[in-house]
């Protein structure tokens, strides 16, 4: 097992700074000091996703560590950063490094990940805050690759970062928001009882804080929680592009909002943008975005998210993303803003093909929000028989999932997600009394109480309507597909049925004409030596120091942070 297996240290900087992993808290030596982040800065989990470690730990973790590099006694010591040797805590520790020296020393991506490259054990990827299976793997190269792509944007500074304010907002009880550089601000749908009922704290800290920070625009993407006149009578524009939980919004969607985003941008103003967690469908446009406009692969805008805003893209959503990600870049060159404004869209202005009559300003302009896609529906065992069936595309939803991620409000003894433990033989199991509702119909106004606590954290999850018709119901009757054939269908299906399972004594024989004999072939296989040539130079060789953390040669203009210490 892992747990029993010797981690060897990864050298980051010769003499000074290692990674490492331990069963046990390792002794100080005369030339080697210890430290970790495991239980100061955990990650606190919706389900089983376990990382990455959010911006708010990295400003913690390079305090930490600078006060380590900094302290008398350790001046001539080897520094090494160490973690359990359970996977998740691995990856964690490595993660926080490779973005600490992206982020606070300017080294390049390719320096940063050469010594975990080839580490063994590998390094677990991430995966999302979905309550289904994982099937989409985020690395450490791609939050590191992320990190740097803004970077090298001015997208992230962490000089600039207010660690009180952004531990404060991103709590349930202040409102649940996280700001996404330059442009955006992701967060949870405010509730309300009804439209006349007063502000609770929560909306109320959002409607402040988005009056204050040039907030011009707020896009909705779920079901009517609250009156939108709340953020009007503030200034602050509204806007709904609305599609299911737990789903992908339409190429069109993503136009008109790609658009809208684009007119606030030039009245040097921000968007804000929800969904009901404000994490799945919230992160797929803010996603689509940043791939328009800076180039972002999908993990890396994937990975660039959950930085800022822990849970972001869930389930399909993360393969949506990758798989439209070309798409979104071409249009930078193929797509224009319309010239003929969309009044369903708040006067705002949708990208359009360069082609298009509202590009050149033609006013026989059709609504975006309520035009229809035009994607081929899904490829079924009725549809593979009867050929392409009129199937209504907006109907089409993609593989449904067991619910999406929902922030619990804290209570005065715990924090707004349950901190994930440590995993040393399996998952976690699934926190008692959580949410795994994906249901836009749930009583969520009923959230807040007048104490501003959820009254609903402990209750327990309820029996979903679907369950009757599982398969595993037996009062369960089964579809039978030729229900929905014509007589001449029916025929040729049975024709064939016959067929396959009665040959004919022709068919039998001029079968056993065609059977293939197989043969067995001997392959030789050679194997090449691993072992490294005798002259290869050590990787650290290239970037050492004494004193401190140094940048690698070739960086030497940049500014190191200064950091305060006691933050």
């Amino acid at each position: 097992m892992l747990s029993r297996r010797k981690v060897p240290i990864i050298e980051f900087l010769k003499d000074r700074i290692y990674l490492g992993a331990f069963n046990y808290p390792p002794q100080d030596t005369e030339t080697t000091v210890h430290f970790t982040i495991d239980d100061a800065l955990p990650y606190n989990s919706f389900h089983h996703d376990f990382g990455p470690l959010n911006i708010g730990h990295l400003y913690r973790f390079a305090v930490t560590l600078h006060e380590v590099l900094a302290d008398e006694d350790n001046q001539n010591k080897a520094v090494v950063l160490y973690s359990h040797t359970d996977p998740r805590s691995r990856a964690n520790a490595a993660c926080i490094l490779c973005c600490y020296m992206i982020l606070v020393q300017s080294w390049p991506p390719h320096l940063v990940l050469a010594p975990i490259a080839q580490a063994d054990p590998p390094f677990m990827p991430f995966r999302d805050a979905g309550y289904a299976p994982a099937d989409f793997g985020l690395s450490i190269q791609d939050i590191v690759y992320g990190l740097w792509r803004a970077k090298e944007h001015q997208l992230i500074d962490l000089k600039s970062f207010n660690l009180e304010e952004y531990e404060l907002y991103e709590r349930v009880d202040q409102g649940d928001f996280n700001e996404i550089p330059p442009h955006f601000v992701a967060f949870a749908s405010p509730q309300q009882r009804d439209y006349n009922a007063p502000l609770n704290y929560p909306f109320q800290q959002v409607l402040d804080y988005f009056e204050a920070n040039d907030v011009n625009l707020v896009v909705r993407l779920n079901s009517e929680l609250y009156n939108k006149q709340e953020f009007e009578n503030r200034g602050i524009r509204h806007m709904d592009l609305i599609f299911e939980d737990g789903t992908c919004p339409s190429m069109l969607f993503v136009q008109a909002f790609i658009g809208a985003v684009e007119c606030v941008v030039a009245r040097k103003g921000k968007v804000a943008v929800h969904c009901k967690a404000g994490l799945g469908r919230t992160g797929c446009l803010i996603g689509a975005y940043l791939i328009y406009t800076y180039g972002f692969t999908a993990q890396e805008a994937i990975g660039y998210m959950r930085f800022l805003r822990p849970g972001m893209v869930v389930g399909p959503q993360q393969h949506w993303l990758y798989l439209h990600q070309n798409e979104f870049r071409e249009w930078r060159y193929t797509m224009t803003l319309s010239k003929v404004p969309d009044e369903s869209l708040g006067g705002f202005y949708p990208l359009v093909s360069i082609d298009s009559p509202q590009a050149k300003g033609n006013t026989s302009y059709k609504s975006t929000s309520s035009s229809s896609s035009k994607a081929s529906p899904p490829r079924t065992p009725e549809r593979s028989i009867v050929g392409h069936p009129e199937v209504d595309p907006q109907s089409t939803l993609p593989v449904p999932t067991p619910g999406q991620p929902r922030k619990n409000s804290p209570s005065p003894a715990h924090s707004r997600r349950v901190p994930s433990k440590k995993h040393y033989g399996g998952l976690a199991s699934p926190v008692k009394g959580a949410t795994n509702s994906d249901d836009e119909n749930d009583d969520d106004d009923d959230d807040y109480d007048d104490d501003h606590t959820n009254a609903n954290a402990n209750d327990p999850i309820h029996d979903r309507d679907d369950l009757a018709t599982s398969p595993t119901n037996k009062s369960m009757t089964r579809r039978n597909i030729s229900e929905r054939l014509t007589d001449k269908q029916q025929m040729l299906m049975a024709r064939q049925l016959r067929s396959s399972s009665n040959p004919s004594p022709q068919r039998v024989k001029r079968t056993a004409s065609y059977q293939v004999t197989t043969t067995t072939t001997t392959t030789t296989t050679t194997t090449l030596s691993s072992s490294p040539p005798v002259d290869t130079l050590r990787r650290s060789s290239r970037i050492s120091s004494n004193k401190g953390v140094r940048k690698p040669s070739g960086t030497t203009n940049r500014k190191r942070i200064e950091w305060k210490a006691g933050v």
